[in-house]
């Protein structure tokens, strides 16, 4: 495909972005939830090494899978519930991604699956007590609330498709800091490395980056912040 030429999903021309690098492209749907800073965050601080295979929960477009691929791994595989952003995930892993890619549409409860090496998530962010009663249900909106499950799904669902010694990659808000680290010694993670994101206008933790390991004995790294 001629990347000048836009796919269209139901009637809409794709729009074409490049992700973190120049090199990296991914179409993206202008009315769906997009790539945004914690997206960035989240690739540049997880670890995926040559002949991994990566699994991961709630993979919309696939963006986060198209900038796996640059290392190399054996096998890539995307889920996610929700049919049209997995229809885009999939024009993007046909036209940018090497490695065998597998897309699984389906709620992460109900994947049944071989274990893997990584698994990476950039769930949503807010309960569903603090979505307003006039919100309007979108695909935006799917993207940034917890309609299918909280966030003890995410994490027990991630230690639960990993191999032991498998690394689960998470972004999150800061404030849900307690929960998920408790949450992680609750289903097998250890904690081995943490960073935290600041918005350089306020000074505000705006996002906290973890790294898992299943069924590990480590000692924790806290990495230097990063500014946004």
């Amino acid at each position: 495909m001629n990347p000048n030429e836009r796919p269209v999903v139901d009637g809409v021309e794709l729009a074409l972005d490049y992700f973190i690098s120049k090199n990296i492209l991914v179409y993206q749907h202008p009315a769906h939830f997009r790539f945004n800073t914690d997206t960035r965050l989240l690739a540049q601080f997880m670890q995926i090494k040559k002949g991994e295979s990566v699994l991961e929960i709630g993979c919309n477009n696939g963006v986060l899978l198209v900038y796996a691929d640059q290392f190399k791994p054996k096998r890539l595989i995307g889920v996610d519930r929700l049919a049209q952003p997995l229809q885009i995930a999939q024009i993007n892993a046909d036209r940018w991604i090497e490695a065998p890619v597998e897309l699984i549409l389906s709620p992460i409860q109900e994947v049944e699956h071989a274990l893997v090496d990584v698994v990476i998530s950039n769930p949503p962010f807010f309960e569903m007590k603090e979505l307003h009663p006039n919100t309007k249900i979108n695909y935006r909106t799917l993207g940034r609330f917890e309609f299918n499950g909280g966030l003890e799904d995410w994490i027990f669902h991630a230690s639960r498709l990993l191999k032991s010694k498998g690394r689960f990659y998470l972004v999150h808000r800061p404030d849900r800091i307690q929960e998920i680290l408790s949450l992680g010694m609750k289903h097998s993670l250890s904690l081995k490395r943490m960073q935290l994101a600041f918005d350089s206008r306020d000074h505000q933790a705006k996002a906290l980056l973890v790294e898992f390991i299943k069924e590990g004995n480590t000692k924790a790294i806290v990495q230097e912040s990063v500014w946004i």
